[in-house]
């Protein structure tokens, strides 16, 4: 039986409850647990559930208490008291508050930002609940899982692409989180859990609604999971792996790639059909494609993007014949260079060690995201431009004129300074 690790690896008491419900769920696929709601409430779940909202950070829900508030109280009274709510069932989640981000094509996401209590009490939901659904989930799906990853379905893309299924349909979900119908979604739980108080709680989370901006609640509806819960992504996944499923009889001649709501099909054939399929699959959830992502190609004939990266097929100068090459999208270079600019600006009133403390921080998981691609040409590029961006910083700082390139060397930059200067390459086994 293989281990449960990464984002279920835990203490040693919860970790064995995970892999005990684990084991029983891979044994019996139609096994429907009936006894789990005391496990929330478990001190030891509660703790871990708090060390991943902790680890997570983020900022305070609507009842405005942060985790330093929190710690200053004492934690073990927090989670005493959570205890107490979940045991004698008096816990009611509140709203969430509502904050949009802005998107890299100029549009507004809404998040939702549960109180800290309830990001724990859904992190805590999840710990007990994720390990039976990942005994039903398959292969294709890689978002939001343990063991799994972006990289991870990027090197399945490349493989299949190498070995001939060429014919791309790329698309995702409209409004995937906001749009899933809550009687399905717990009718899909109920095919796996029967404990009432689960099936009450989560029903309590979905319908918490949220407080807009301008201080206005709105209830949780009939759809909609909250974008932003800790709990979401799971849900989300056991609604769509209907998809998954639906699509595993037909892999032999087109494959599927889902990460969360985004989607790929790579066939040997033609895949107009397959797309057709695919709606077919995702109405029957009373979900949409969106029409403005959704297209058929060739990757013999053009790249595309998926999961920030970019796929593009060219004749290798060592065996002479077509290859997949994958790296660093345009449009997440862009992002990037983007945000150094904001990080690395002379209007800001710090020095130039701190600039470059802050800096290092995300060209690291820039770097690390990517790094398994390749990137070799692209991370040349960002480290020349993150290099530049601080000696003119610094020259400006200074009221220099020029770049800096003598006066400011690499030896400054990546010693006295610290900037991040871990370029290197390297490949991962895909599953």
């Amino acid at each position: 039986m293989e281990e449960l690790k990464s984002d279920l690896t835990t203490t040693d008491t919860v970790q064995e409850l995970q892999q005990k419900l684990l084991s029983k769920a891979k044994s019996n696929i139609g096994f429907r647990f009936y006894a789990l709601y005391d496990k929330l409430y478990r001190r030891d779940v509660l703790r871990k559930a708090w060390e991943k909202v902790k680890a997570n950070k983020g900022v305070e829900g609507i009842d405005g208490m942060n985790l330093e508030d929190i710690e200053r109280e004492g934690v073990e009274l927090f989670l005493q008291r959570i205890e107490k709510e979940l045991k004698e069932k008096s816990y009611r989640p509140q709203s969430s508050r509502r904050v949009y981000i802005p998107k890299p094509d100029g549009r507004l996401r809404p998040l939702s930002i549960p109180t800290i209590k309830d990001r724990v009490v859904q992190s805590a939901l999840r710990i007990v609940i994720e390990p039976i659904f990942e005994a039903d989930f398959e292969d294709c799906s890689y978002g939001f899982r343990p063991n799994r990853s972006a990289q991870q379905a990027a090197g399945e893309v490349r493989k299949l692409l190498n070995f001939g299924y060429t014919q791309v349909v790329e698309t995702d979900i409209e409004d995937c989180f906001g749009t899933i119908p809550h009687r399905e979604l717990l009718d899909m739980i109920a095919k796996r859990i029967v404990d009432g108080k689960i099936l009450w709680l989560v029903k309590l989370i979905l319908k918490a609604g949220v407080v807009t901006e301008d201080n206005r609640p709105a209830s949780g509806g009939t759809k909609g999971t909250p974008q932003g819960g800790a709990i979401s992504p799971l849900l989300a996944n056991i609604y769509l792996n209907n998809i998954d499923k639906g699509w595993k009889p037909i892999t032999n001649t087109a494959r599927l790639i889902r990460y969360a709501d985004d989607l790929l099909i790579l066939s040997k054939y033609k895949a107009d059909g397959y797309k057709i399929k695919l709606e077919q699959m995702v109405n029957k959830l009373k979900l949409n494609l969106k029409p403005q992502k959704t297209r058929i190609l060739n990757a013999n004939q053009e790249g595309f993007d998926f999961l920030g990266f970019r796929f593009a097929r060219k004749v290798s100068p060592k065996t002479n014949r077509l290859t997949t090459y994958y790296f660093p999208a345009q449009k997440a270079i862009n992002n990037l260079k983007q945000r150094i600019r904001q990080v690395v600006n002379h209007r800001r009133p710090k020095k130039a060690e701190v600039i470059a403390q802050e800096l290092t921080p995300i060209l690291r998981g820039w770097v690390n995201y990517f790094r398994v691609a390749n990137s070799a040409k692209v991370f040349s590029k960002v480290r020349y431009y993150a290099a530049q961006r601080m000696r003119k910083f610094i020259c400006r700082r200074e009221q220099r004129s020029g770049y800096g390139y003598k006066r400011y060397p690499d030896e400054y930059l990546y010693g006295k300074l610290g900037l991040y200067n871990d370029y290197c390459i390297s490949w991962t086994k895909t599953l």
